[in-house]
């Protein structure tokens, strides 16, 4: 029986190294393995996350090919449906156009038709003269205005033949040329009233908007106006009720004039000038912009209560009308002329 050898402890240590060596060469190849993706344990175990995740990237894809082509759809069929709306509405304006143009050109038949003929067709279908306003109208602006001053420098004399005038506060007449000017200027307010009540008609008849939304106060005591102002361009919310200082804008006269609310209805602003005169303005003037209410500031109504002789409140002006202080003056004025012209 052979003897075995003993291993110094050189011979052990040189074992042991060789062991470690090996055991680190077969660790380093498993990692270069794994890295590579090569390893068996490793393919093993990814396996089945790999299929899992070749199935789920294929459903991912599917997916978003299935929600691509919906968005186009419902993408082109916005684009169809907001094509058919266009279509529609701009039919419907071309419509809309071609009636107004047709109505328009009616009126506008019409009346050079009654011009052609000399009348004009009323309410009652009977057939009557063109008025005198228009007739006027055609020989103002025919006329000169050297003409009409002469005409009325010799009215003028005419007349001071027969007249002395002295019933007259001051007995001075206006001038020809101041006369003319005045006739021609209030043709040309008449023209331009004329034409913006043409232009509201026109409105009425195509569905124009009101200009100013007036309406009554329940309580029927409050007039409220809300609109914006053609001329200002301004957002006009106001409330006027009785005894409001006002002014009153018209553009038949192109003038203001100042005064208070006496009266409201449904149809109709009932004022009193301080002038004295009662004026009545339909709601309708006021929808349509051709008259316009607004409130005097307040320092102005401060300013007339200062002022001797100027009524500054409606119940002032009802109990002392200026007509009345005007006759007063004159009568007192005849009575100086009489008592100056007998001494």
């Amino acid at each position: 029986m052979t003897k075995r050898r003993e291993l110094n402890v050189r011979e052990l240590l040189e074992l042991e190294r060789q062991i470690y060596q090996e055991s680190i060469d077969r660790v380093r190849q498993q990692q270069e393995q794994l890295r590579a993706g090569t390893l068996d344990d490793f393919v093993r175990r990814c396996q089945p996350f790999e299929a899992d995740r070749e199935q789920e990237l294929q459903v991912a894809q599917h997916q978003y090919r299935f929600s691509l082509a919906d968005a186009q759809s419902l993408f082109d069929f916005d684009v169809q449906q907001a094509n058919d709306v266009f279509r529609s509405d701009e039919q419907q304006l071309k419509l809309e156009l071609l009636e107004r143009v047709r109505r328009r050109r009616q009126r506008l038949e019409k009346r050079l038709q009654s011009m052609n003929d000399g009348v004009f067709d009323t309410s009652n279908l009977e057939a009557v003269k063109t008025t005198r306003v228009d007739n006027i109208d055609t020989q103002v602006s025919k006329l000169e205005p050297e003409v009409l001053e002469k005409q009325l420098r010799r009215a003028q004399r005419r007349m001071t033949t027969r007249f002395n005038f002295r019933h007259l506060s001051r007995g001075i007449l206006p001038t020809p040329e101041r006369i003319v000017g005045d006739v021609f200027t209030e043709c040309g307010k008449v023209q331009r009233n004329r034409e913006r009540d043409e232009g509201v008609k026109m409105g009425e008849e195509e569905g124009a908007e009101q200009k100013v939304e007036v309406a009554i106060g329940e309580s029927g005591e409050q007039l409220v106006c809300h609109g914006v102002n053609g001329d200002s361009g301004e957002v006009m919310d106001e409330t006027f009720q009785v005894g409001d200082a006002v002014v009153l804008a018209s553009q038949l006269t192109e003038e203001d004039f100042q005064g208070f609310v006496s009266g409201l209805s449904q149809e109709e602003v009932k004022l009193v000038l301080v002038c004295g005169s009662h004026v009545r303005v339909t709601l309708a003037r006021l929808r349509s912009g051709q008259c316009a209410l607004r409130k005097q500031s307040e320092a102005v109504v401060m300013e007339k209560k200062s002022l001797p002789g100027v009524a500054a409140s409606l119940q002032e002006l009802v109990r002392d009308p200026p007509d009345v202080r005007r006759r007063a003056a004159a009568i007192m004025s005849r009575l100086e002329q009489k008592t100056t012209s007998d001494s």
